[in-house]
């Protein structure tokens, strides 16, 4: 795994688009997105509901199914992925099972 100087994990670009994405739609439902975009009189009712309702409606399905697109990209960590190949048993001279 790449690690910044720092120690910190590094997130991968996906992980940061999400959550630019998602705090994108958070301010699309406050101000000052919500007043420019949803707060309209015209259209008067989408499937009989109000617009502004509507708004809210349409953002929260698209975080839906941006959270169903980031569970089916969602990559294996190889180290993860190592110890579903290869669990390791404990013995006595590696008591915790931990891997070389």
């Amino acid at each position: 795994m790449n690690r910044p100087a720092r120690g910190r994990p590094s997130r991968p670009w996906g992980t940061r688009l999400a959550l630019l994405y998602f705090a994108l739609s958070t301010a699309a439902l406050v101000w000052p997105i919500y007043p420019w975009l949803g707060n309209h009189i015209e259209p008067r009712l989408v499937l009989g509901l109000p617009w502004s309702l509507t708004w809210v409606l349409l953002v929260i399905a698209a975080n839906f199914i941006a959270l169903v697109v980031l569970y089916r990209l969602r990559v294996v960590d190889d180290r993860e992925l190592d110890e579903l190949d290869s669990p390791s048993q404990p013995t006595p001279s590696n008591p915790l099972g931990e891997q070389p």
